[in-house]
């Protein structure tokens, strides 16, 4: 394996690594050392690449998790679906991820704790996410699906609280592995709120 490819790996290897710590301790708790030995990389590797130290390892986690999302709500917007269901696809496919990745559950629980650590590269809601939710909304209300009235940012505002609540509580009763089936009991109370009357979601 050339030099650069070896670089390349060892990198992955920590951030994987970093992924498995922090989706399941606390940033404050996580040291340097359980990444290591979660990657089997010596300490001297692990400040040639992260010379900050955990810290800027764990916001390359937010970065790339950004970056995911960003993808994931393009894929969604170009799928064909409506406004709506497109919507409803986006927190499915997120909880899903969220009940399996440690990559996605890493990254969102150090967004939460991003007031005290990371409040220069993180924000809740995040304006990815409103920008996001809000883009479904008005395709929606331009297909004659959404519900006169509704107030677009503030539908989008609260669509992310109550995911983040929703992702919040499955974190603490069942480490996310329900998360799913809680998203699926809200989006009829999301819908009924949102949708005209005798709307009915797209399946993918």
């Amino acid at each position: 394996m050339a030099k650069q490819d070896r670089a390349i790996a060892t990198r992955e290897s920590l951030v994987e690594a970093a992924c498995q710590v922090f989706s399941r301790m606390h940033f404050e708790s996580a040291r340097v050392v359980d990444i290591l030995e979660a990657s089997s990389v010596t300490q001297g590797a692990f400040y040639f690449h992260f010379p900050q130290g955990k810290k800027q390892i764990a916001e390359e986690i937010i970065s790339r998790q950004d970056s995911s999302f960003v993808a994931l709500r393009d894929a969604v917007a170009t799928s064909g679906l409506d406004g709506l269901s497109g919507l409803l696809r986006l927190t499915d496919v997120l909880g899903d991820l969220l009940s399996r990745d440690s990559g996605t559950q890493a990254g969102l629980r150090l967004v939460l704790q991003a007031s005290t650590n990371f409040p220069e590269i993180a924000h809740l809601p995040d304006p990815r996410w409103l920008e996001a939710i809000a883009g479904f909304l008005h395709r929606a209300d331009g297909e004659g699906n959404l519900r006169k009235g509704v107030d677009i940012p503030l539908a989008a505002r609260t669509v992310v609280y109550l995911f983040t609540g929703a992702q919040v509580s499955s974190f603490v009763n069942d480490a996310w592995s329900e998360l799913p089936k809680a998203l699926r009991t809200i989006e009829p109370y999301v819908l009924s709120s949102l949708a005209v009357d005798g709307f009915v979601p797209q399946s993918v």
